[in-house]
């Protein structure tokens, strides 16, 4: 990495969670580590990572970014500085340096370039006390827990209002989940799911740890500790509560007690699958198929997608016959792309990244989602009740209901200007290993030393 002016440099305000730590107590430690894990971190953040993964690779310390998605290596630590490093993070997280064969959570409160930033520090080992390191990067003033925030379909957040607010005087009931893989968004997406639900027509609480995100006009129970969800549940129902945010839908013996409570309550959370027809099989085989016909009302996943840079992308008129291939609106006149890059052997050109200071010449910023929803129509109601149970046909089933799925609602990203066509192309692709070409196009981390 090569040398970040002072200024530039991550300040570093102490652990999350109510932790406490003494650097004085570790000066070695610290001497070794400190400042070639500011010059990380700092790194990473001048370079918008949202994510840095660091393990040992041989006889060094791997790094790599994650920047809107994608992976990039990051350079290398000589074996002991890397250690140090880790075991520095650790110790500005609060978590215990001298453990290193179990799993540790913990974050730093930081600020750079005078925004804070929280820093949720994740350790797990491998192969005894090696151990490998992975930092999500949050901006706190940004929550995404509301469908403004996300810039929610209006389309989707109509038919989730409707499925969990019906008229005044009737029962909120019956289950909406999302579900997604690591870093999809999928616990967002639940808390965007319940903030469809009109908070000032119905009373919602907070069942779970939703990791210090700001909650809309939702309660948090006042429940002694210690008891369990039934007796929680039952009070709520005495308070005329509607709705319940649970977190994770995990636990079969759990799950079944919610779609027990699925006619008096409506509830909000996750569950740990990829796809949303996926999750309505997982939800059958836990609790059977009559639960889920009448409990379950909707299931929905994203998919992040590189928005393109608006400064520098490129404007187009599509081809009348590429618009019938992909399905398009015929009177769409106008798509975007990412600008084309100066000819190699033309080296007095300026390259992308000289042309767009915003992007860096990725040429994209950010991401967007796409969406996809199961919804338990009649249909589906008499589909399932006919056999069809496994993922694959009821995802048939989905497609053939015409529901909203991934790839058409990425495509909405392209009719609208958000992304290009080759960023959907390369979404849907699955992924051959960590990216490192085109260095004319995409942001390249600078090289540790």
């Amino acid at each position: 990495m090569s040398e970040v002016e002072e200024s530039e440099q991550v300040l570093f305000q102490g652990p999350m969670f109510g932790r406490e730590t003494n650097l004085k107590k570790n000066p070695r430690l610290v001497q070794a580590g400190l400042i070639p894990a500011k010059r990380m971190i700092s790194d990473a953040l001048s370079r918008r990572a949202h994510s840095i993964v660091a393990e040992i690779k041989g006889p060094r310390l791997a790094v790599r970014f994650v920047v809107d998605g994608i992976v990039y290596p990051a350079g290398t630590f000589p074996g002991k500085q890397g250690m140090a490093v880790v075991q520095t993070i650790k110790l500005l997280s609060g978590l215990d340096v001298q453990s290193r064969g179990e799993p540790q959570s913990g974050g730093i409160l930081g600020e750079f370039n005078g925004q804070e930033y929280h820093l949720l520090v994740d350790t797990s080992p491998v192969k005894g006390v090696v151990e490998r390191l992975r930092i999500r990067i949050e901006d706190p003033k940004v929550s995404f827990v509301t469908p403004t925030e996300t810039d929610f379909p209006g389309s989707l957040k109509t038919k989730l209002q409707t499925m969990s607010s019906p008229p005044p005087g009737d029962d909120a009931l019956g289950i909406i989940l999302s579900c997604g893989g690591a870093e999809s968004g999928a616990t967002s997406l639940s808390l965007v799911a319940m903030h469809c639900m009109d908070p000032y027509l119905y009373s919602v609480f907070n069942f779970a740890d939703v990791g210090g995100k700001r909650l809309v006009n939702v309660a948090e129970p006042d429940d002694e500790p210690g008891l369990d969800l039934e007796i929680k549940l039952d009070r709520i129902i005495r308070k005329e509560g509607d709705a319940v945010y649970l977190g994770k839908f995990d636990d079969p013996q759990q799950v079944q007690l919610l779609f027990d409570y699925s006619d008096r309550l409506c509830f909000f959370g996750e569950i740990g699958v990829r796809k949303p027809a996926e999750a309505v099989s997982q939800l059958i085989d836990w609790v059977g198929t009559d639960k889920v016909l009448s409990g379950l009302k909707a299931v929905i996943s994203q998919k992040l997608i590189r928005r393109l840079c608006d400064d520098c992308k490129q404007a187009f008129r599509p081809r009348p016959q590429l618009l019938k291939q992909l399905g398009l609106p015929r009177e769409t006149t106008v798509l975007y792309r990412a600008p084309t890059p100066p000819p190699d052997d033309d080296l007095n050109a300026p390259s992308l990244e000289e042309l767009c200071a915003e992007c860096n010449g990725s040429p994209y910023h950010g991401r967007v989602p796409a969406y996809e929803m199961f919804e338990m129509t009649d249909e589906m109601k008499e589909f399932i009740v006919a056999g069809g149970v496994d993922a694959k046909a009821i995802r048939q089933q989905m497609i053939r209901e015409k529901q909203l799925m991934l790839q058409q609602d990425a495509l909405r990203l392209v009719v609208n200007g958000t992304t290009s066509l080759e960023e959907v192309k390369r979404a849907f692709t699955p992924p051959r290993g960590v990216q490192g070409k085109r260095r004319r196009v995409q942001p390249q981390p600078r090289r540790q030393q």
